[in-house]
């Protein structure tokens, strides 16, 4: 098996307060206002079958930029708010690339949050990659947390792997704790752009990558490590890194049908 070639599909966007991007702003009014940041989902294509990575946002976002508002206090503006249209689910934007869901050797999920797997419960007979620490993380939370989670289901065709692992040859799975306690991040080595890291949510933005701005994350620490770590893999591969909802260079991004 041979990796063929990576594709960047968009799948909606999301808003969030500029606080979580840089928690340093949190209580103060330059935090408030909500950044869009553009959602992906990624497409390998090997020699054997498609691999995607991630799933986008749940459905029941379609429509709804306030599906997320604390329903406690409704006169509050939310701080998530999804933008998300019909085209923008994970079966549409595979129907764009001539592929429906029993068509993936896998689906790699990288985080159970919202906009990264809530379109799983679409591949109920696909294998789904996932960290087992993502996993039993999050089926030891409360039932009440496990509820407002409604995207997440437990009864597909889950793929545990430990730690870092390669998957198939030219796509490498990274354990990235932090940002939740089974991040993944994935390294793609492709024929046409070389190796490309994928952060995931390890990094929103080159800023965090770069700078080490604090963003929203379950574990400071972790993430600081992290980071770190896909800086040594970035250098020893010689890896472009993409990150995970980076708006600057979200403007130079080539979507698919273009390949990498």
């Amino acid at each position: 098996m041979a990796v063929k070639s990576l594709s960047i599909l968009p799948v909606g966007r999301c808003g969030v307060a500029n606080w979580m991007l840089d928690t340093r702003l949190q209580g103060t009014e330059a935090g408030r206002p909500i950044v869009e940041l553009p959602v992906w989902v990624y497409l390998i294509e090997t020699t054997d079958g498609p691999i995607l990575i991630d799933s986008g946002m749940p459905d029941e976002c379609i429509g709804r930029p306030d599906l997320l508002a604390d329903p406690d206090h409704p006169e509050e503006s939310p701080e998530i708010v999804p933008q998300m249209g019909a085209g923008d689910s994970i079966v549409s934007a595979l129907a764009r690339a001539k592929l429906a869901p029993n068509d993936l050797l896998c689906l790699v999920s990288t985080h159970w949050h919202f906009d990264h797997a809530g379109g799983n419960r679409h591949f109920p007979e696909t294998r789904v990659v996932v960290q087992r620490t993502e996993y039993e993380s999050f089926f030891s939370l409360a039932t009440e947390e496990q509820s407002e989670a409604f995207w997440i289901t437990s009864d597909l065709r889950y793929d545990f792997v430990d730690g870092d692992v390669e998957l198939v040859p030219g796509v490498h799975l990274i354990s990235t704790p932090g940002h939740s306690p089974g991040h993944q991040s994935v390294l793609v080595s492709t024929p046409q752009s070389g190796n490309v890291l994928l952060t995931i949510d390890a990094a929103y933005t080159g800023l965090n990558y770069e700078e080490g701005i604090p963003f929203t994350v379950i574990d400071e620490g972790m993430t600081r490590l992290s980071i770190q770590k896909l800086k040594y893999i970035a250098k020893d591969e010689h890896a472009f890194v993409f990150y995970g909802h980076d708006t600057v260079q979200a403007k130079s991004v080539r979507p698919f049908p273009a390949h990498y």
